[in-house]
């Protein structure tokens, strides 16, 4: 079966254009927040559900792991930003600054979950094969387990919230 590859780019491009779409960012930071979840990997699991593409869990797994230099550095950059907010006293340049920083890290990360991404060998379904709306994708139960949100019912609504965004 031939490896299906996304592009850097376009994906970074899709991702923007689902982030800033509808509720699909209060979303996302909910689930980063409240349940440790990377929103970037949440964007390929959109991006798979969009596109008919199926990653099973040791797949997303070594996505995930892919993620994790940039994921702790983004963390820490993260909180550096949240202090320096105007309305907590900070320098609005500094926090624009500090917030194009973070951008790039973002960026950083993307690239290493796709190019993690490139080297699975994933499911893509033919055209005959579409999932329905009404179909339950596996990448949704990889997504669930990989991130441990099986036994928390907010995840799971959130989650199915965001998969919501995509209709």
């Amino acid at each position: 079966m031939p490896t299906l590859n996304i592009d850097s780019s376009a994906f970074w491009e899709y991702s923007v254009s689902r982030y800033t779409k509808g509720d699909m960012a209060p979303l996302a930071l909910l689930l980063q927040d409240n349940h440790s979840v990377n929103v970037n990997v949440l964007l390929l699991i959109c991006w798979c559900l969009e596109n008919n593409v199926i990653i099973n869990l040791p797949q997303l797994k070594a996505v995930i792991a892919a993620s994790k230099a940039t994921e702790e550095k983004l963390k820490v950059h993260r909180a550096k930003r949240k202090a320096a907010h105007p309305e907590k006293g900070g320098d609005q340049a500094d926090y624009d600054a500090l917030k194009a920083q973070e951008l790039e890290l973002e960026r950083q990360q993307q690239h290493d979950i796709v190019a993690s991404f490139n080297e699975q060998p994933v499911t893509q379904l033919g055209l005959g094969q579409s999932v329905s709306s009404n179909v339950f994708n596996a990448s949704i139960a990889a997504f669930i387990n990989a991130y441990g949100l099986r036994d928390s019912s907010e995840a799971r609504q959130l989650v199915s919230l965001v998969v919501n965004q995509l209709s």
